[in-house]
């Protein structure tokens, strides 16, 4: 790819980039926006500020590596639009084709030196691109600063490189108190949730010995010498010494019972987004992550998308709703599964089988899977139902990107639910190990 992500890259330079790009006055605005949580965040950043220029828009979402070819389709199909890409990769280096005005790419990388001169940013600072595009060209206010900050934070947690603009664009949001530093327990629903709730139905991450386990939950919050009183309130309920010293006390007795490798999942940093209602998952970074990603597992991305723009009403209940279900739904299957496990192991992978489960359950079962060591974590694991086949994988080594350029190769069209999965719709023998070397670092010189 022509262009690399930075770290010197800052909020004047992304700005100078805006400057330069002739952005005509359409009244309609097509966003082409990749699945990852950080990308449709930015993209919603986007959204309401077109909403607040007095603008229409529309929204697809797409794989974040994309042929010029289909860039063009895309165009074609929405001439009168201005499109925007949003944390899209494009793979070709011919020009796009001529029409009344070019795309915006806010982020990707590209082979193509025209498209690299249409984008704005970086692979790494997608969201951060979003806002200031949006601030410079469209209509902007706290709310859209605290999306990006919060959906930046999200991005850091993914990639390995930061930037200039990233700390820039999350220290303006502290700096006009849209977010704040909690240390502590970072659990969805820790704001929200009755306590006795809190652990039992937690699967990010999945806490082996009390995820599901009643017995185990009561028992921990016995031995945390929490009053019967408090069980069914959750923590803001609680004055701030209360709070405070049942923190400490469940803290402390948790250490005992988790494994070192989990530790870092369910306690440390969160931030609060002080903007939201305090009774909110969303006020908290951890769930408003929980939700997107049971969102994406689930591919209802457009129902969270229509929370990120400001749905704080039914859809909101409804996703939330939908969440705490499928968290359910993801334990009691990961129940019968450790007790009915049935695979076969080949040097590129793990398969199982798992009948009569809901296809949209498949990803969080399969990371629960290789999290908790039910299968090998060094290598992919292709978990299949009645009619779908997901690949997953816990390896760090392992690039989205690269995988579905591999896999695009070989004519397979999977749909990404995760960061780390691709959902297939039936697979051959043959096709089933070809998507396991394609994740397997050890088949990745093989490949090239």
């Amino acid at each position: 790819m022509s262009k690399n992500p930075r770290s010197s890259v800052s909020l004047t330079s992304l700005k100078k980039q805006c400057a330069e790009m002739t952005i005509k006055d359409n009244k309609q605005v097509f966003l082409v926006s990749s699945p990852y949580t950080s990308s449709t965040l930015a993209t919603a950043t986007l959204c309401r500020a077109i909403m607040k220029s007095d603008k229409a828009f529309h929204i697809s979402f797409e794989s974040p590596v994309l042929n010029l070819g289909m860039v063009d389709e895309i165009r074609a199909n929405h001439e009168k639009a201005l499109v925007i890409f949003v944390g899209i990769d494009t793979i070709g280096k011919k020009k796009l084709r001529k029409a009344k005005s070019y795309p915006i790419f806010v982020g990707g990388a590209s082979e193509s030196d025209q498209v690299s001169s249409l984008t704005i940013g970086f692979n790494n600072t997608v969201p951060a691109a979003a806002y200031i595009l949006a601030d410079e060209h469209l209509s902007t206010d706290y709310y859209e600063l605290q999306m990006a900050a919060a959906a930046t934070l999200l991005l850091a947690e993914s990639v390995q490189s930061s930037s200039k603009a990233n700390k820039e664009i999350v220290e303006q949001a502290k700096g006009q108190n849209l977010i704040e530093e909690r240390k502590g327990i970072r659990l969805f629903g820790f704001g929200s949730l009755p306590l006795d709730e809190l652990f039992l139905y937690s699967t990010r991450p999945f806490i082996q010995g009390l995820s599901g386990d009643q017995k185990a939950c009561d028992m921990l919050l016995n031995e945390a010498e929490i009053p019967v009183t408090k069980l069914r309130s959750p923590m803001t309920t609680l004055s701030n010494v209360e709070a405070q010293h049942l923190t400490q006390h469940l803290t402390s007795k948790l250490l005992d019972k988790i494994g070192p490798s989990i530790i870092p999942h369910i306690l440390g940093i969160d931030y609060i987004l002080t903007r939201e209602n305090e009774t909110s998952p969303l006020r908290y970074l951890s769930g408003l992550e929980a939700i997107a990603e049971t969102a994406w597992a689930r591919q209802e991305q457009g129902a969270s998308m229509s929370v990120w723009i400001g749905d704080r009403g039914r859809a909101l209940r409804s996703i939330i709703d939908t969440h705490v279900i499928h968290q359910k739904d993801v334990i009691s299957t990961i129940g019968r599964l450790e007790s009915k496990l049935k695979g076969t192991s080949t040097e590129a992978g793990t398969s199982i089988e798992i009948v009569g489960v809901q296809s949209n359950l498949l990803t969080d079962v399969g990371r629960i899977a290789l999290q908790s060591g039910m299968v090998n974590q060094e290598c992919p694991l292709l978990i299949s139902n009645d009619d779908s086949a997901l690949a997953i994988w816990a390896s760090k080594k392992t690039d989205m990107n690269q995988v579905l350029h591999s896999v695009q190769k070989k004519n397979l069209n999977p749909i990404l639910t995760s960061a780390k999965s691709l959902m297939f719709k039936r697979l051959s023998e043959e096709s089933r190990e070809d998507v396991l070397k394609s994740i397997n670092p050890k088949f990745k010189e093989a490949q090239s």
